[in-house]
């Protein structure tokens, strides 16, 4: 596994993108919103291919990443509490979390 929680193939079919918005973007989507998550997480061991990440967590990364995608400029996360990720992402995530790592 490459770091990332979800393919492009999932994001483009979940956030039904068109054929012709760029992989790039979809990529770096992809990456941040999958590093957000896992640094939400806390997690002490990656996930990998032998230890897939569990449908909440793909699901969580999807959301983000069409978060990211819709608002490039980052408006919308200014209504975002600091230091934390959208109220919708953190539900998917919050029952995955250490919180003794806080």
């Amino acid at each position: 596994m490459t770091g990332d929680l979800v393919t492009i193939d999932q994001a483009r079919a979940a956030l039904r993108l068109d054929d012709d918005f760029p992989d790039l973007t979809v990529q770096i989507a992809i990456t941040s919103a999958s590093d957000s998550v896992i640094q939400y997480l806390k997690l002490k061991e990656p996930y990998t291919d032998e230890n897939k990440p569990p449908p909440n967590v793909q699901q969580a990364t999807l959301l983000l990443a069409g978060i990211l995608l819709r608002d490039p400029d980052g408006v919308e996360s200014q209504t975002w509490e600091q230091g934390y990720l959208p109220w919708a992402v953190c539900n998917l995530l919050h029952q995955r979390r250490d919180p003794a790592m806080e």
